[in-house]
């Protein structure tokens, strides 16, 4: 068995720290995207999902309009109003996103 000597141990455990900020959401922040931004806003539908999807869109492109070159972010997407029969379905939508000044 072969001994490890410390300062090979060292430069294995640095390359593994390394990697690990790399593909960490810190990283995001060394390429300029440091601007956290957020937007609200309503989607309505024939269906659930026209209803879902015009909601995201909609916020989406609320996000973009004060930010650009936006990381994908996340939505929070609930339902607000469904009508009695099913006609129309409307949302809620919070999209959060991290973007460049």
């Amino acid at each position: 068995m072969q001994k490890v000597t410390w300062p090979r141990r060292l430069g294995l455990v640095s390359a593994v720290v390394a990697v690990g900020l790399a593909t960490s959401p810190v990283a995001a922040h060394a390429d300029g995207y440091d601007t956290p931004r957020s937007a609200t806003a309503m989607g309505a539908g024939n269906t659930a999902a026209a209803g879902y999807a015009a909601a995201e869109q909609r916020a989406r492109q609320a996000v973009l309009a004060v930010g650009h070159d936006c990381t994908p972010g996340s939505y929070n997407t609930y339902p607000t109003f469904i009508s009695p029969g099913g006609g129309t379905w409307v949302y809620r939508s919070i999209h959060e996103a991290i973007c460049v000044d």
